[in-house]
């Protein structure tokens, strides 16, 4: 009966579980690093001995507990360097800790009732460790499944060695403990309800385990460490023990884990020394695919279990400092000269093709409305206005006979009541004037064709006493304007469009569906949700009101698959090449999304404590829910690769690069800015952010000063016909990782102090021929070639700043002034009037015995040298300064001192 525990007992049990959760993560972790990453000395027991006093003191990790509630249940054991033993009752020995495999258990008292939990930490761990660690997990798993009311304690270690059975690893049988755990509670070890694999007892409802599973005497081959850096402390092991232990509460309906530290293997592995016997890496290609295999083999680390400690964080830096800004700005050098020769020969194949053209695009339209006069309407009196919507046209009466006008030459229709008159005054496009935003293209290139012969009529006024018909002709002409408006838009936004080919729908298989989906755009109202079905030729997507779009698989220019880490969504998204029409717009880019998290839950869930067990379990479902999300949509990406390639078709998924994004704001808001193969993006907010590598001619940083914070990017297109994209306000500790980036992409850069007028630079380059040449058009005289000019901004101030410095008499004393700290006014005083009393010593000693001649001589003199030499800004400040501080530097009543002075020779 007593190790049955009712809800408040389990409410202590489980307090006390999550101070032991919290001493190990924010007692033994940041020790534990700190000690590898400072590569320190110290013994097993000096780390236990610190341990201890936190769980006896929790306020040293800032945890809010009275003292009193809480103490050790048990020395806490740290173990390393192959000797290892898994028994509670195990001591930590005086040798000092090995970075190999390390254990750790430790165990709290809240008010009485116990807790436990372990873990193993691996570092520089071989592939046969991680993978044997990973059984751990599984097996760990098993017993939990096992663990439910009903079923015998014996059921536990049963489940242990059958799943070491399926995984054919029968050789870990025997590494087992012979009791995989006991009951908890206020005894911290119930002898007669133990989990070994011959104990009857039942479970039930209200019991509490510590659920302690592992292995020990692990034997580690020399061919297992063969791949391991001669550096590990792995290479001295023979054998290794593996150990986990967390609380588990039996309930009604499922088994609750109380320790919710994470325990996978990204958590718990550390990589300290680099592989320097790995084969990976030669022979790759140059170039971008180089690049993504060096990325894909990072984040296959990184999911495969490698957390890389600070250590080895400053090896990279110290690798890409050796590297070194000399080094980039040469291959940039390199790579612009290559890229200019490049574009020169894209723009000779574009002038041939060009040429070839007729050109019959641009031909203006001419208008018709009737083919003769027997077409006009029935009906039309001779002095009546009269609006022919069928036809596009008004009717105006002139000299009595009804004349047409289309509706796309009326600029503006106003109507005008006063007293008993009603006045309707018709505006047209003329030439020699603004034509405005309404204006047709039709329309403005006809302007233009006839205006250097044609008259044009500018505006009709027409009056009538009886105001309804005028009134109803202002109505029907503003209607119809606003119709042909809508109608031209419409055409615009269709006139680009590829006509598409028909979703070929596979029937005879089963098809790949993603459930549950979100798309945007939207079609209407607030959100689409809907399924995404992969046929034959292309994705479906069926909305629950009906709606479909469907995406081609040859018109994807990029699938970009992005798991959800730290956003609050996972996506898909897909970039055309041609953009499709989703309602009454046309899109480029369609995505489809499902939310982890609910936006508002992810605002408010800040304001909750991090000590709350209840936290703790919202946390642990939502990463489970993460997990479960990411693992759908990658099994999904893989069903629709393989049915394109099936149907004979190239589809693939990129990931981006978290490791290379940055903050930035390219529309009116700071988001998360990430790199994929082929592009630069941001999925997460609307509008979409997405750069086509392949469309990218340059790349130029804006505000590149060392006062500046932050800095602005603009990428140039090449097509010089659109404005560059621009990203603004990014921190300026990311300028070094993207300029390198840009140059492993092949992309040049170049950096300047000023923010540019864009538009004026595209539409000044836009008709330069001879823009990434490096001659003027006689062929002789010299340029810069392509976008290398913009090397040069600011140096032509820093010229002039030099000249003037070379130039002053005052350089030296100025300069010497900018390079020191000032620590205050008066210190600065008192030098500048002992550096002058010693200066003008020799004066003041000739002064004193002048007549009035020799001192107007010398008046003179001063007068010439002052003129010769005016004092500047900076001078003129200080006196002022000096002059405005009283007589803080003891010179009485005397204005301020003139500035020092340097001698000519």
């Amino acid at each position: 009966a007593m190790s049955l525990k009712d809800e408040y007992e389990q409410d202590l049990i489980k307090k006390s579980s999550v101070l032991s959760n919290k001493v190990l993560k924010h007692g033994f972790i940041p020790k534990l690093e700190e000690i590898i990453d400072k590569e320190q000395k110290v013994t097993h027991y000096n780390i236990s001995s610190e341990i201890d006093s936190v769980l006896e003191n929790p306020s040293l990790i800032n945890l809010k507990v009275p003292q009193e509630h809480v103490q050790s249940a048990y020395y806490p054991i740290v173990q390393s360097g192959g000797e290892y033993d898994l028994r509670v009752s195990a001591q930590s020995s005086d040798k000092e800790l090995s970075y190999d495999i390390i254990t750790v258990s430790l165990g709290a008292r809240y008010q009485l009732y116990c807790s436990n939990i372990a873990r193993t930490f691996l570092v520089d761990p071989p592939r046969i460790v991680s993978d044997t660690y990973e059984l751990l997990l599984a097996v760990q798993e098993s017993c939990i499944a096992a663990m439910v009311p009903g079923k015998p304690l014996s059921s536990a270690y049963t489940a242990a060695v059958k799943k070491l059975q399926y995984e054919n690893r029968n050789d870990l049988v025997k590494c087992l403990p012979k009791t995989l755990g006991f009951s908890i509670g206020i005894d911290f070890r119930e002898g007669a309800l133990t989990l070994s694999a011959k104990n009857p007892a039942i479970f039930r409802p209200g019991m509490v385990f510590n659920l302690s599973v592992g292995f020990s005497g692990v034997k580690l081959k020399d061919d297992d460490k063969a791949a391991t850096n001669n550096k590990s402390a792995v290479k001295d092991l023979e054998t290794f023990a593996l150990s986990l232990a967390d609380m588990v509460v039996i309930g009604n309906r499922k088994t609750d884990v109380l320790t919710k530290h994470s325990k996978s293997l990204g958590d718990i592995s550390y990589t300290i020394n680099d592989d320097d016997g790995s084969e990976e890496g030669k022979n790759v290609p140059d170039g971008d695919e180089q690049m993504a295999r060096e990325l894909a083999a990072q984040r296959d680390n990184a999911s495969g279990g490698t957390r890389s400690s600070s250590r080895l964080a400053s090896t990279y830096a110290v690798q890409d400092t050796s590297a070194g800004a000399a080094e980039r700005e040469k291959r940039q050098v390199d790579l612009m000269n290559r890229r200019n020769e490049e574009r020169i020969r894209e723009h000779a194949r574009a002038r041939g093709r060009n040429s070839d053209g007729s050109g019959g695009a641009n031909k203006a339209e001419e208008l018709e409305t009737y083919n003769r006069t027997k077409d006009y309407p029935d009906v039309v009196l001779p002095n009546q206005v009269k609006v022919d919507m069928a036809n596009k046209c008004v009717l105006l009466p002139i000299g009595g006979n009804p004349v047409p006008f289309h509706i796309s030459t009326v600029k503006a229709a106003v109507l005008q009541q006063a007293e008993n008159v009603t006045y309707l005054r018709i505006n047209f496009y003329t030439a020699g004037m603004a034509l405005g935003r309404e204006a047709s293209m039709n329309m403005s290139k006809l302007v233009e064709k006839y205006a250097p012969y044609a008259s044009f009529i500018r505006e009709l006024t027409f009056r009538s006493l009886d105001s309804n018909n005028l009134t109803q002709a202002y109505r029907m002409i503003s209607e119809l304007r606003k119709r042909y408006r809508q109608k031209e838009v419409q055409d615009q936004e269709e006139a680009t469009l590829v006509k598409q080919e028909k979703l070929v729908r596979t029937k005879a298989e089963r098809v790949p569906r993603l459930s549950d989906l979100t798309m945007r755009p939207v079609f209407a109202g607030r959100k689409t949700h809907g399924n995404l079905d992969a046929h034959s030729n292309g994705l479906r997507f069926f909305s629950s009101r009906g709606e479909t779009v469907d995406i081609i698989y040859t018109n994807i220019k990029h699938a970009i698959f992005q798991p959800c880490e730290s956003e609050i969504m996972v996506l898909i998204h897909f970039h055309l090449k041609n953009p499709i029409m989703i309602g009454r717009k046309k899109h480029s880019d369609i995505q489809v999304f499902t939310e982890v998290v609910d936006a508002s839950q992810a605002v408010n869930g800040g304001r909750r404590s991090m000590y709350d067990p209840e936290e703790m379990d919202d946390e642990q479902r939502e990463r489970q829910l993460r997990k479960k999300l990411n693992e759908a949509f990658k099994d999904y990406c893989r069903k629709v690769e393989l049915v394109a390639k099936k149907n004979g078709f190239s589809l693939e998924f990129d990931i981006p690069y978290r490791d290379l994004g940055f903050l930035g704001n390219p529309h009116k808001e700071m988001v998360s800015i990430t790199p994929t193969l082929n592009c630069l993006v941001n999925l997460t907010e609307t509008p979409f952010f997405v750069v086509d590598l392949s469309n990218v001619d340059h790349v130029h940083f804006e505000r590149v000063t060392l006062q500046s914070k932050a800095f602005d990017m603009v990428i140039i297109n090449k097509d010089f016909t659109k404005q560059p994209w621009r990203i603004d306000m990014i921190p300026n500790v990311e300028k070094n990782s993207i300029q390198d980036w840009l140059t492993d992409m092949e992309i040049s850069y170049t950096e300047g102090p000023m923010n540019l007028n864009w538009k004026q630079i595209m539409s000044t380059i836009s008709g330069d021929e001879r823009f990434y040449m490096d001659t003027e058009e006689d062929g002789y005289t010299e340029k810069e070639a392509g976008w290398a000019f913009l090397r040069m901004s600011g140096n032509d101030d820093e010229e002039d700043d030099n000249s003037v410095e070379e130039d002053s008499d005052f350089s030296d004393q100025v300069n010497g002034k900018e390079s020191e700290d000032e620590e205050s006014e008066e210190s600065d005083f008192d030098e500048e009037e002992s550096d002058e009393s010693d200066f003008d010593a020799d004066d003041d000693l000739e002064e004193q015995g002048m007549d009035w001649e020799d001192m107007e001589k010398k008046a003179l003199q001063d007068d010439k040298r002052k003129l010769r030499n005016p004092p500047n800004d900076n001078d003129n400040m200080r006196s002022k300064r000096r002059s405005s501080g009283g007589g803080g530097g003891g010179g009485g009543g005397r204005r301020g001192a003139p500035p020092k002075r340097t001698r000519r020779r």
